[in-house]
């Protein structure tokens, strides 16, 4: 991934919060008392919110739930915060509003209830960024409105970092120990399996993770090792179609002889050279990871498809879909 501002390079190696967190949903209670300063301690009025009985992964969100009726919460990992990350949890919200309330609700007198929100972005991997901060909706309006507001809160989670959160959620803290162990290592000239599989021994010794790691060391290995070559295939696809249909646009503009028909031959390359090469990249990278017997939600986050299409891919190629 390319950076700007000094920023140094990194390689994507997060397992991603959900795919910790939806393991142990005490885990997942800590985090929320740890963000909320709260101290409930029923971890069973944690609801994952689903759409016809799989998690809600359908618009790319990392993680939602509710706790009990009162509250629905949205959070998401990234490596870069960006202002468009308010309007993309609206549209969140307003799904899983959408979903959770009856058609015929709407057109009574009495108020339809709804769980109050509350919007949270993780970031790792980035000491450039204060502890904590926040982004609101607000920001992308054209002209000031006071009518509508949604903000969310972002923590820094790199392993460092002087985070709020990790004294009263000790996980959240040793997922942070643990990617940096794993970028550190390829970042000093180590293959990335060899990386991994030594992040997973250290954390294990020196009791980062370990009851997660021994109950999951394989699992947590291709979720790694899986999502960084997602990222790679797709890269190197990009470039491939890029020059492919860089040339294939140059010989239809050059037969055509016109420099207008030169650049939409080029752009019109481009695109559908990209675009069947990264389909066909990623198509593969989730049958390896269906013949793996990975889990479904699990496929979904990595390959950050919706369920449904990758439910549809094992049907065409006559493999199971592990829930």
């Amino acid at each position: 991934m390319s950076t700007t501002g000094g920023q140094r390079r990194r390689v994507k190696t997060e397992c991603r919060i959900n795919q910790w967190f939806l393991e142990d949903k005490k885990a997942l209670l800590s985090l929320y008392n740890a963000i909320r300063k709260t101290n409930i301690t029923d971890w069973r009025a944690i609801r994952l919110n689903s759409l016809k009985g799989v998690l809600f992964n359908i618009m790319r969100n990392d993680l939602s739930f509710t706790l009990g009726e009162e509250e629905i919460i949205l959070m998401e990992e990234q490596s870069t915060p960006n202002g468009n990350m308010p309007l993309r949890l609206f549209f969140y919200l307003a799904k899983l509003y959408q979903h959770g309330v009856a058609q015929e609700k709407l057109y009574r007198q009495a108020t339809a209830k709804l769980p109050a929100p509350r919007f949270y972005v993780f970031c790792v991997g980035r000491h450039d960024l204060p502890p904590v901060s926040e982004e609101r909706l607000s920001a992308a309006f054209a002209t000031p409105s006071s009518d509508l507001e949604l903000i969310v809160h972002i923590y820094n989670i790199t392993d460092g970092i002087d985070s709020p959160l990790f004294p009263a959620c000790p996980m959240l803290h040793q997922y942070s120990q643990f990617v940096s162990q794993v970028e550190a290592r390829i970042a000093s000239g180590r293959a990335r399996d060899a990386a991994i599989r030594e992040t997973i021994r250290y954390c294990m010794a020196n009791n980062i993770l370990y009851d997660f790691l021994k109950a999951h060391d394989s699992e947590v290995y291709d979720m790694v090792s899986m999502k960084f070559d997602m990222n790679t295939a797709l890269r190197v696809a990009k470039e491939e179609a890029r020059e492919a249909g860089w040339q294939e646009g140059k010989e239809q503009g050059m037969q055509e002889g016109m420099q207008e028909g030169m650049q939409q031959g080029m752009q019109q390359g481009i695109k559908k050279g990209r675009l069947q090469a990264a389909l066909e990249t990623k198509t593969n990278i989730i049958l390896q990871m269906l013949k793996k017997g990975m889990r479904l939600t699990d496929i979904a986050g990595i390959a950050e498809w919706p369920a449904a299409r990758i439910i549809e891919i094992a049907k065409k190629n006559n493999l199971p879909v592990t829930e």
